[in-house]
Protein backbone atom coordinates (compact mmCIF):
# COMPACT_ATOMS: atom_id res chain seq x y z
CA UNK A 1 0.00 0.00 0.00
CA UNK A 2 1.12 3.52 -0.75
CA UNK A 3 2.95 5.23 2.13
CA UNK A 4 3.03 2.14 4.38
CA UNK A 5 6.80 2.64 4.69
CA UNK A 6 6.24 5.87 6.63
CA UNK A 7 2.97 5.11 8.42
CA UNK A 8 3.08 5.12 12.22
CA UNK A 9 0.20 3.87 14.37
CA UNK A 10 -0.42 3.85 18.10
CA UNK A 11 -3.28 3.64 20.60
CA UNK A 12 -2.77 7.15 22.01
CA UNK A 13 -3.60 9.68 19.28
CA UNK A 14 -0.92 11.83 17.70
CA UNK A 15 -1.60 15.57 17.76
CA UNK A 16 -1.30 16.68 14.14
CA UNK A 17 0.07 20.08 13.15
CA UNK A 18 -3.53 21.10 12.40
CA UNK A 19 -4.29 20.52 16.09
CA UNK A 20 -6.50 17.58 15.20
CA UNK A 21 -5.82 14.09 16.53
CA UNK A 22 -5.29 10.73 14.86
CA UNK A 23 -3.98 7.31 15.80
CA UNK A 24 -2.12 7.35 12.46
CA UNK A 25 0.77 9.64 11.54
CA UNK A 26 2.77 9.74 8.31
CA UNK A 27 6.44 10.53 8.91
CA UNK A 28 7.90 11.32 5.49
CA UNK A 29 11.37 11.68 7.02
CA UNK A 30 11.39 7.86 7.06
CA UNK A 31 11.42 7.73 3.26
CA UNK A 32 14.67 7.13 1.41
CA UNK A 33 15.65 9.97 -0.95
CA UNK A 34 14.79 7.94 -4.07
CA UNK A 35 11.35 7.06 -2.63
CA UNK A 36 10.72 10.73 -1.92
CA UNK A 37 11.78 11.71 -5.44
CA UNK A 38 9.51 9.02 -6.94
CA UNK A 39 6.51 10.22 -4.92
CA UNK A 40 7.17 13.81 -5.99
CA UNK A 41 7.41 12.71 -9.63
CA UNK A 42 4.00 11.07 -9.22
CA UNK A 43 2.67 14.23 -7.52
CA UNK A 44 3.78 16.37 -10.43
CA UNK A 45 1.91 14.02 -12.76
CA UNK A 46 -1.27 14.88 -10.80
CA UNK A 47 -1.05 18.55 -11.80
CA UNK A 48 -3.25 19.19 -14.85
CA UNK A 49 -1.16 20.41 -17.80
CA UNK A 50 -3.14 23.67 -18.09
CA UNK A 51 -2.33 24.45 -14.43
CA UNK A 52 1.31 23.37 -14.80
CA UNK A 53 1.81 25.86 -17.66
CA UNK A 54 0.61 28.77 -15.50
CA UNK A 55 2.87 28.19 -12.44
CA UNK A 56 5.32 31.04 -11.79
CA UNK A 57 6.67 29.75 -8.47
CA UNK A 58 6.24 27.09 -5.78
CA UNK A 59 5.34 27.79 -2.15
CA UNK A 60 6.21 25.33 0.62
CA UNK A 61 4.92 25.61 4.19
CA UNK A 62 7.58 24.74 6.76
CA UNK A 63 8.32 22.10 7.88
CA UNK A 64 6.53 19.31 6.01
CA UNK A 65 6.39 21.05 2.67
CA UNK A 66 10.08 21.89 2.35
CA UNK A 67 11.33 18.64 0.80
CA UNK A 68 8.41 17.99 -1.59
CA UNK A 69 8.27 21.71 -2.37
CA UNK A 70 11.97 21.87 -3.20
CA UNK A 71 11.79 18.76 -5.38
CA UNK A 72 8.69 20.07 -7.18
CA UNK A 73 10.36 23.44 -7.78
CA UNK A 74 13.49 21.68 -9.03
CA UNK A 75 11.54 19.39 -11.38
CA UNK A 76 9.47 22.28 -12.80
CA UNK A 77 12.45 24.68 -12.80
CA UNK A 78 10.51 27.26 -10.77
CA UNK A 79 11.60 29.48 -7.87
CA UNK A 80 10.77 28.26 -4.35
CA UNK A 81 9.33 30.33 -1.51
CA UNK A 82 9.27 28.76 1.95
CA UNK A 83 6.81 30.11 4.50
CA UNK A 84 7.82 29.60 8.12
CA UNK A 85 5.42 28.93 10.95
CA UNK A 86 5.76 32.58 11.99
CA UNK A 87 4.28 33.59 8.61
CA UNK A 88 7.42 34.99 7.03
CA UNK A 89 8.10 34.14 3.39
CA UNK A 90 11.72 33.21 2.64
CA UNK A 91 13.16 33.25 -0.85
CA UNK A 92 12.31 35.40 -3.82
CA UNK A 93 9.66 38.02 -3.15
CA UNK A 94 6.86 38.20 -5.69
CA UNK A 95 4.56 41.20 -6.01
CA UNK A 96 2.35 39.12 -8.30
CA UNK A 97 2.32 35.80 -10.06
CA UNK A 98 0.68 32.40 -9.85
CA UNK A 99 1.83 29.68 -7.52
CA UNK A 100 1.24 26.17 -6.29
CA UNK A 101 1.44 25.31 -2.58
CA UNK A 102 3.21 21.99 -1.96
CA UNK A 103 2.97 20.20 1.39
CA UNK A 104 3.36 16.63 2.61
CA UNK A 105 -0.11 16.14 4.14
CA UNK A 106 -3.21 18.31 3.95
CA UNK A 107 -5.64 17.88 6.81
CA UNK A 108 -7.44 21.16 7.48
CA UNK A 109 -5.77 23.42 4.86
CA UNK A 110 -4.47 25.45 7.81
CA UNK A 111 -0.81 25.35 6.66
CA UNK A 112 -1.77 25.93 3.02
CA UNK A 113 -3.88 28.99 3.85
CA UNK A 114 -1.23 30.27 6.27
CA UNK A 115 1.32 30.10 3.43
CA UNK A 116 -1.04 31.86 1.03
CA UNK A 117 -1.66 34.70 3.51
CA UNK A 118 2.10 35.34 3.76
CA UNK A 119 2.25 36.36 0.10
CA UNK A 120 1.21 39.52 -1.70
CA UNK A 121 -2.52 39.81 -2.36
CA UNK A 122 -1.67 40.15 -6.05
CA UNK A 123 -0.35 36.57 -6.09
CA UNK A 124 -2.83 33.86 -7.10
CA UNK A 125 -2.94 30.32 -5.75
CA UNK A 126 -3.47 27.78 -8.54
CA UNK A 127 -3.85 24.87 -6.14
CA UNK A 128 -2.45 22.79 -3.33
CA UNK A 129 -0.40 19.65 -3.91
CA UNK A 130 0.28 16.98 -1.27
CA UNK A 131 1.16 13.34 -0.91
CA UNK A 132 -1.93 12.75 1.22
CA UNK A 133 -5.28 14.43 1.84
CA UNK A 134 -6.71 13.27 5.14
CA UNK A 135 -9.12 16.05 6.02
CA UNK A 136 -12.85 16.03 5.68
CA UNK A 137 -14.57 16.90 2.43
CA UNK A 138 -16.12 20.05 3.96
CA UNK A 139 -12.59 21.47 4.41
CA UNK A 140 -11.89 20.67 0.77
CA UNK A 141 -15.09 22.32 -0.48
CA UNK A 142 -14.34 25.56 1.42
CA UNK A 143 -11.19 26.24 -0.60
CA UNK A 144 -11.13 28.61 -3.57
CA UNK A 145 -8.48 26.50 -5.33
CA UNK A 146 -8.21 22.82 -6.28
CA UNK A 147 -6.26 20.22 -4.31
CA UNK A 148 -4.17 17.55 -6.00
CA UNK A 149 -2.91 14.55 -4.03
CA UNK A 150 -1.76 10.97 -4.42
CA UNK A 151 -3.87 9.34 -1.73
CA UNK A 152 -6.91 9.93 0.45
CA UNK A 153 -6.12 8.47 3.85
CA UNK A 154 -7.72 8.14 7.28
CA UNK A 155 -9.36 11.25 8.59
CA UNK A 156 -8.41 12.70 11.94
CA UNK A 157 -10.57 11.93 14.96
Amino acid sequence: MMFDECKLERDAPFVLSSGRRSRVFYDFDLLKPRETAEYVKRLIDEIPSDVKKKIDFIVAPAVGGIVPGFLTAFALDKPLVVVGKEGKARGPQFKGGRFLVVDDVITSFQAVNHAISALSKECKCLGALAYIFRGNLQDLKKQTFPAFYLARKEQEE
